[in-house]
This record gives structure tokens, sequence and C-alpha cells, in this order.
């Protein structure tokens, strides 16, 4: 069986789009898909068949149609060099947050019902499975489908790329968030689950990396950019797209040392 991980990272997600869309276009095809944060999200179109979706989907994205405007300025000044002069410009945004416990994602989650089917997921027959954190239990988990209640599938994966500093996600009686605070690419879980061949795409971002071990017959191929996917919480369809590119290429690189090994 093959397997695909995604790392979590923010805006950097537009590069496994590329990747992804290598390998696609190689033949391949996932039997499980496993994500965290963006990287969950990505997993979820994925696994619908929807890599043409996916690319329409980070083209469009900018940092304004996630956040209302007041926070997406707040974002775009932490992102950039910070200086005491900006927090007179930023001071009310600040006190929002403050009052609505973590930034608002009511537009991250209109986004996610626009563009994933939970129905669509589960007869996919894909292996579908993300990390979140209980904030009520301090505990991580990480599941797969046939550990996700019926209809619960969209808040998982929301909870699953709850930023810090978001408003957490509110699941039955326990409060979730981004599971990159215990495994940003979780490899382990398909270890786990006994797939021979896994590729894992990561973003660099920051986020617990969680060290596996692998078994023997077993071969895991980690993709890592080689050029600065931007900002993670910037979202432009210019980055998007020199992204994309940018993965598109490393896969087929990717690729090609792997049919190298295989002659060798």
């Amino acid at each position: 069986m093959t397997g695909l991980a995604l790392e979590g990272g923010g805006s950097r997600g537009s590069y496994q789009v590329g990747v992804v869309k290598a390998y696609i276009e190689a033949g391949y095809r996932f039997d499980g898909i496993v994500g965290t944060s963006i990287g969950a999200i990505n997993a979820a179109v994925f696994a619908q068949g929807d890599i043409q979706k996916a690319e329409e989907m980070w083209r469009g994205i900018t940092t304004e149609q996630l956040f209302d405007a007041d926070i997406a300025k707040l974002i775009e000044i932490g992102e950039s060099k910070w200086d005491m002069h900006y927090f007179s410009d930023v001071k009310d945004s600040l006190r929002k947050i403050v009052e609505q416990h973590g930034v608002d994602t009511s537009k991250i989650k209109t986004l996610l019902s626009e563009h994933i089917s939970e129905e669509r997921v589960r007869k996919s027959g894909v292996d579908y499975g993300l990390v979140t954190v209980s904030v009520n239990e301090r505990k991580p988990y990480e599941l797969f489908l046939d550990d996700i209640q019926d209809g619960l599938l969209l808040p998982f994966i929301e909870a699953s790329a709850c930023f810090p500093g978001f408003k957490s996600v509110v699941i039955g009686d326990n409060s979730y968030i981004d599971g990159s605070l215990y495994n940003n690419c979780p490899i382990n879980m398909l270890i786990r689950k006994g797939y021979s061949e896994i590729i894992a795409v990561r973003t660099k971002a920051l986020g617990v990396y969680r060290r596996y071990t692998v078994p023997k017959g077993v071969t895991v191929k980690v993709i890592v950019p080689k050029h600065d996917l931007g900002k993670i919480l910037i979202f432009s369809p210019e980055k998007s797209e020199e992204n994309i590119s940018s993965g598109y290429a490393d896969g087929l690189k990717a690729l090609r040392g792997s049919m190298d090994a295989k002659k060798s």
C-alpha cells in the first residue's frame, strides 16, 4: 500500500499541491493520505480526487478571504518585522482577539465546507487521517476516518488546523487545537497501519516533528522544499502559484530519483 503524509504549514501547503500533482500524473494512487493542520485540509481534498480543485482553491486564496480585515492587517504586521510603533495600529485588533478568546475562524470554516465533502471523503476508499490535540484532556489524537463519528469530519479537520491563537474548535464536551503541537507530519500513522511505501511532503514550518522507526520492507521518501515557501499566515495567489510550480518540480525530481534507485 502507498501512503501520503502531509505536514502542516499554513500558506506553505500550496507546495504540496505541486508535489502531489507530479505523483498523480506519474500514475501514483495513494491508498492512505494523512496530514496535520493545512496538511489535513489538503489531504481531504486529495482524498476526494480533486487535484485540479486543489489547484484552483490555492490560486484563489488571500489572507483577506480567511480573516476579518483588522485581523488580516494584524497578521500582515506580525509576519513582518515587528516594531513598537505598530502597536497603536493593532491594539484594537488585539483587544478583539482577547475578548473573543482567539482569532475568529468562521471564514476558514466556510472555505472548508465549500471544498470538502465528508460524504465524498468517506466514499473515496482512501484511508484518511489527521492529528489534533484536545485542550480539556491535554491529549493528542491521531484519527482515521473510522475513529471519527459521521457528521464530524469537517469539525475535526478544522480542529487539526486550529493554529495557536485561533479560537479553539469545540466538538462535544472538548475543545481542540492544531495538531502541529503534537505531530506536524504524521508519517508514523501510516507506518503503524502497515503501509509499505510512504511519501511525505514537508513545508519546513514550526511544529513538533516526531521521530519514527522505519520497519524492514518499508520505504519512506521525504520531500523537503529547497526554496522559501513564504510566511505561514500570508496567503496570496502569486505565492501559491510559485509554490505549486516549485512543488511540481521537486515532485518530478523525487520521482526520477526513485526510478534511478530501482534501476540500480
